[in-house]
């Protein structure tokens, strides 16, 4: 179990942190990407996940969304909410990039 799990996220958290391992897909975290984050939470609340979010490598990132994605998106109804999230969220700077593409695909058989 990681530890980012004893963290409790609520769902805006959590849904904050998969949109943050979702917009890093091309390396590169955008203004306008973080801005779409911010609207859905606190400052405070981004701040402590964006802080979650750096200090952990890739695995572990994989290992939090695997942990938290039972609780927070039990069924394909819910997790498809999330994914035209992340949709969205690739949209924002108006290119939908072949690596966001591809990270949207590997998001979907996580979740």
């Amino acid at each position: 179990m990681s530890e980012n799990l004893n963290l409790i996220w609520n769902y805006e958290e959590f849904t904050a942190y998969l949109l943050l391992y979702a917009s890093n897909a091309d390396a590169e975290i955008s203004e306008d990407e973080v801005a779409m984050i911010k609207k859905t939470i606190t400052e405070d609340q981004y701040t402590a996940v964006r802080k979650a979010f750096d200090e952990a490598n890739d695995f572990q990132r994989i290992q939090t969304i695997l942990e938290y994605k039972g609780l927070y998106f039990p069924t394909e109804a819910r997790a498809r909410e999330m994914l035209d999230k992340m949709t969205d969220l690739f949209n924002v700077d108006g290119h939908f990039s072949i690596l966001e593409e591809n990270s949207l695909r590997v998001l979907k058989r996580l979740i």
